[in-house]
Formats: structure tokens, C-alpha cells, sequence
């Protein structure tokens, strides 16, 4: 399937950006993108997440996390808390929209908020503390940076800052941390995917690799670990996408501006590099698979570019939009 419009978040002026909050692109027959203008106004919405008719975004600056009710091609504030911890970049929502959790970077704090039925946050109501720090220079403390919700009680978030990965036990609006899996110094894991089979990747944003885990029972071990092809010394990656017939894998690698493919076996468990290509623009913040197409957040060049993915898994630009300090692509 394919998305009719896509939701893109963004940097505003109190993060050095030049959007003023979340914009609406409508996807034309031919699967390039039109801009619908400004959706609402917020300020530096980097990490969107929907639920129902209710989309959630964070305020990375402020800091703090909003709902907005979609009313046809715009979008009304239903409400903001403030964040416990400094600069929340992810959110997940769990058990039917009774919990938001957010990943804060800035002192790697995970909030966790309870939901109204009608989708409106509440004040936190849980906060979880990470610890430590890496051996490389963005690791000077802990920075929590993305949130999965495995299953209806398993619930992972990533630390850049000290190399973990965190499990918790998600139980009415409680997060119990259980355990973590400790990733080698200087990885910096970013992001996460849960492929169909149920292994998950973890992308290391600092030493531009994929590590799966492999569940067993309430643990996850490390069972692959694959370098991301075209990535140079102090590339920073960024995102991770499947393609639709589970064939490839994509991620964005900041600094080179490149898009790294990777071909992906039946069972997600062994990636193999097959190369890269020009992002074509600056800094892929994000990036999405939209049927048999690419979108690209390209936070740098302001520019959402669109990339037809071919028999092989290798993207072909196919067209470009100006949009302004694009980070993150919410398909709908």
C-alpha cells in the first residue's frame, strides 16, 4: 500500500530550522510529492507518531510532547505537557493509546505519559534514568533516543550515550526495566525495527552499523552485526527502513550523504551490503518506504527527494520538493 499524504515534522528557529511546525505533502499520481502548506504550527516537531486520529509530536526545543486532532488536511492542538526529561526526539504509544513513552536525548531520561480516552496527554506520570557514557565524543552521558514496542508487554528503548539497549515490561501505565543489552563502546544506538520475523535491528548512529537480536524469552542476545556499506569516518546514521517485499534494507548515513542498502535474508537474521547511493540532498535525517518508493527527509538541503527502488534494491531519484528542515516522514 501506498500513502495519499505524508506528515512531515521539522526543525524550527528554536533549534536553528527554518519550518514553523508540521506541513502536509499530498502524493500525486505519478508518486511525487505536493506541498499543502503548513498543517500547524509548533515549534521544532522532530518525531511524529499517530494513533487513531490523534498525532503526537514532540517539542524537542521547549521540551515537551503534543497532541493534535487531523481534521481533514489540517491539524488542531488537543494539548502540550512538558516533558520531565531535556530534549524528547522519539515517541512510541502503547496498549491502545493508554500510554505515550518518550525518548529524551538531552539526559537520556524515558517519560512516560498516561493518555485520556480522548487521546489527550497527561502530566508525566513516570520517569526512568539511564546512566553512563561511551567512549566516543557524543557519549558524554546517557541519551535516550528510540522507543519499540515489541509486543502487547515487551517495550525497548535505546541509549546513544552508554551502548544500551533497554528492555522493559509494560503493565497497565507502568514501564518495569528489566534488563539491558550492552552494545560495544562507540556504537551509539539510534534506532530501532522490529522485522516481521521478530528479530529487531538496532542502528548504531556512531559506528554506522545494524545488530539484530534475537529474542528468547524475556532476553535478547546479539546474533548479527553487519558495517553499513559507503559509511565514512564520522558519518552519523540515521534511520532504517525494509523494503516492501523484505528484500533490502535502507539507511540514511549523515555526513557522506549517502543511503546504504543492504539485501536481508527470509528471516531478517543475516543483512549483506550490496552499496550506496547520493541521498540526493544534505543530512538524510529520515527516511521512509512508501510502496515501491524511497522518501528521503533531507534536513540539511531542505528537500524531501523521492527515489524509485528497482528489481536490484537500488534507489533512482525520480524527484525532489522543497520543504523546510525536514526530519522526520509520517506516511498516512
Amino acid at each position: 500500500m501506498s500513502a495519499e499524504r505524508i506528515w512531515v515534522g521539522a526543525y524550527t528557529a528554536d533549534l536553528h530550522g527554518s519550518a514553523e511546525g508540521i506541513t502536509l505533502l499530498k502524493v500525486a499520481a505519478d508518486g511525487s510529492l505536493e506541498d499543502h502548506g503548513l498543517a500547524a504550527a509548533a515549534e521544532s516537531p522532530s518525531f511524529l507518531a499517530r494513533s487513531g486520529d490523534v498525532i503526537y509530536g514532540v517539542g524537542e526545543g521547549v521540551p515537551s510532547v503534543s497532541a493534535f486532532r487531523v481534521d481533514g488536511d489540517k491539524l488542531h492542538l488537543q494539548g502540550t505537557q512538558d516533558a520531565a526529561g531535556t530534549s524528547p526526539c522519539a515517541i512510541a504509544i502503547l496498549g491502545e493509546r493508554s500510554l505515550l513513552v518518550a525518548a529524551c536525548y538531552g539526559d537520556g531520561t524515558v517519560d512516560v505519559h498516561p493518555l485520556a480516552p480522548d487521546g489527550a496527554i497527561l502530566k508525566t506520570g513516570q520517569s526512568l534514568h539511564g546512566t553512563g557514557s561511551g567512549s566516543h565524543s557524543d557519549q558524554n552521558g546517557p541519551h535516550a533516543h528510540d522507543v519499540l514496542s515489541v509486543d502487547e508487554s515487551t517495550v525497548l528503548t535505546t541509549d546513544l550515550g552508554s551502548d544500551d539497549v533497554y528492555i522493559h515490561v509494560f503493565d497497565g501505565e507502568v514501564l518495569t526495566r528489566i534488563g539491558a543489552v550492552k552494545l560495544p563502546t562507540g556504537t551509539g544506538p539510534r534506532d530501532l525495527l522490529l522485522h516481521p520475523s521478530g528479530v529487531i535491528w538496532v542502528l548504531g548512529e556512531l559506528s554506522s552499523e545494524i545488530f539484530v537480536l534475537r529474542r528468547d524469552e524475556t532476553d535478547f542476545s546479539i546474533v548479527g552485526r553487519v558495517a553499513l556499506p559507503g559509511a565514512e569516518v564520522g558519518d552519523h546514521a540515521a534511520a532504517l527502513a525494509l523494503s516492501s517485499d523484505g528484500r533490502f534494507a535502507y539507511s540514511g548515513l549523515r555526513g557522506s550523504n549517502l543511503i546504504a542498502i543492504l539485501a536481508v535474508s527470509t528471516d531478517g537474521g543475516t543483512l549483506t551490503p550490496v552499496g550506496s547511493v547520493s541521498c540526493g540532498g544534505e543530512w538524510p535525517r529520515h527516511l521512509v518506504v512508501d510502496g515501491d518508493l524511497l522518501r528521503v527527509a533531507n534536513q540539511l538541503s531542505n528537500s524531501v527527494d523521492t527515489f524509485a527502488i528497482g528489481a536490484d534494491g537500488i534507489p533512482s531519484k525520480v524527484s525532489s520538493l522543497e520543504t523546510a528542515s525536514p526530519t522526520y516522514l509520517l506516511l498516512d
